[in-house]
């Protein structure tokens, strides 16, 4: 009569565990606006591999050695073990935990009396304990699901860092690209320079021009040597820079480098601003904390009511070892018990107000998460438009200054124009090629910037934070 009590007790229990808090998700919603302050020549969002729009092989190697080597998606990665790790740990409270020990003892008796003097005795025991806490009110279950929304904050972590390292490697080697240019660049106008500082030098031993000719030619000469330096210390930072994104020492050889001009800037689209949703990484890892935090709330709530614990034993004796298997004598019991917290000094109730506290921080961090990936993109997007109408009209200013000191450099040798209208036309010409080839790797870092906005091509389709857990969670 007790056992079908008790049996039935544990299933009236396991039946009621449906009853769980359960929270209402807060609403998170932002106003989105309907278009982008500047449109696109096209709607289609980046795919996946964005990078490859430039055309550059040594690009593509670059990235790949990144992943591989770079030491912040190696710690990335150990923090999302962790996180899985805990999940499993957290999904075990909604499992039985069994036990099992087993004894032996050896007693010994004297009986002065009798002619036996002593007797010896030994005994056996082999017992299973087995215990489970009824989640009548889901505190073990939100517990997981939090753990489980936690892990995908990670995972979501991960991708934001992957891509966050994947636009910084590129941009470094756009950076580095571009040094490399104007460091040939301004050795080129150095011998340029050194060249009409020889014909001004031959006119003045001629009598056709006079010292201030010739030290005006030679303070320039003496300003592009002058530059070099500081343009070949920042080619040494950038590729030291690009060589930590690699995970690498200082001084590894890179891949074969390209040049500004030979690679494509690409034409990069936009959907709506409300699809940025799901194509940030960022937002999503917002949003699987803010889910966390709902179910922390529902466990702490929980955690006010009683918890019921059922426990079971089974118990094996025996004289002799072998009569365990044999001929035991058995012993079992199961209780089910109820403990309903009375007073612990307003501990539960503050973990209560802790985490509806939480849960506000996170609703302001998500809608914050989601205001500024789009001013992100859209600031970024205005960028690539106004970094191309730059380079178009600086390129037209670039040929006219080349097309002016080719033509004051003949007038000059003809003796049509002073030293100082030649003077000019060189320092114009350079700052105009030195110009241009920065405007180039800003557009092309611009094109970056714009893919990191829109989530370079990442999308993951909408997740369940308060599934059941799988098994062997």
């Amino acid at each position: 009569m007790q056992i079908k009590f008790v049996a039935s007790l544990a299933g009236a229990l396991l039946m009621l565990t449906g009853c769980a808090i359960n929270t209402p998700q807060p609403d998170a919603s932002v106003a989105m606006p309907a278009t982008w302050n500047t449109q696109t020549r096209n709607e289609d969002w980046p795919s996946a591999d964005w990078w490859r729009a430039y055309q550059a092989p040594a690009l593509d190697a670059l990235l790949e050695q990144a992943r591989l080597g770079n030491l912040d998606l190696a710690t990335s990665a150990a923090q999302l073990l962790q996180a899985d790790a805990q999940l499993q740990q957290a999904g075990a409270s909604l499992l039985p935990q069994v036990s099992g020990s087993f004894s032996a003892s050896r007693s010994q008796s004297e009986n002065q009396t009798s002619s036996q003097t002593s007797s010896n005795r030994s005994s056996f025991g082999a017992a299973l304990n087995a215990s489970y806490e009824v989640d009548f009110w889901g505190r073990n279950r939100a517990t997981v699901e939090s753990a489980r929304a936690t892990l995908q904050a990670s995972r979501f972590d991960r991708e934001t860092l992957g891509l966050g390292i994947d636009a910084s490697v590129a941009s470094t080697w756009f950076q580095w690209l571009e040094v490399q240019e104007r460091l040939a660049l301004a050795r080129r106008s150095l011998d340029n320079a050194e060249r009409v500082l020889q014909l001004i030098d031959a006119r003045q031993r001629f009598g056709a021009a006079d010292q201030l000719e010739v030290s005006q030619q030679r303070t320039l000469v003496l300003q592009l040597r002058a530059s070099l330096p500081a343009l070949e210390q920042s080619e040494l930072q950038l590729r030291n820079a690009l060589a930590l994104l690699l995970g690498t020492a200082p001084g590894e050889r890179m891949p074969a480098t390209e040049t500004l001009g030979t690679l494509v800037v690409p034409e990069i689209g936009a959907g709506l601003p409300a699809e940025l949703l799901a194509r940030r990484p960022d937002i999503r890892a917002s949003e699987a904390r803010l889910a966390a935090a709902n179910a922390d709330l529902n466990a702490a709530r929980a955690a006010l009511y009683p918890s019921i614990q059922l426990t079971g034993q089974l118990g094996v004796q025996s004289l002799a070892l072998s009569g365990l298997v044999n001929d035991p004598t058995s012993t079992w019991n199961l209780v089910a018990g109820l403990t309903q917290p009375i007073f612990q000094g307003g501990r539960l109730r503050a973990q209560v107000d802790l985490s509806e506290a939480r849960q506000q921080e996170l609703l302001v961090d998500y809608r914050r998460t989601v205001l500024q990936a789009l001013q992100d993109a859209d600031t970024a997007l205005g960028a690539v438009y106004q970094a191309r109408v730059r380079f178009a009209l600086l390129e037209q200013a670039t040929a006219e200054a080349q097309r002016a000191f080719e033509l004051a450099e003949t007038r000059y040798r003809a003796g049509a124009i002073t030293q100082q209208s030649l003077l000019d036309t060189q320092r114009t010409w350079y700052q105009s090629q030195d110009t241009l080839l920065q405007q180039r790797s800003a557009w092309l870092q611009s094109t970056v910037d714009l893919f990191r906005a829109l989530g370079g091509g990442w999308q993951e389709p909408a997740l369940s934070y308060a599934e059941p857990p799988r098994p062997g969670e």
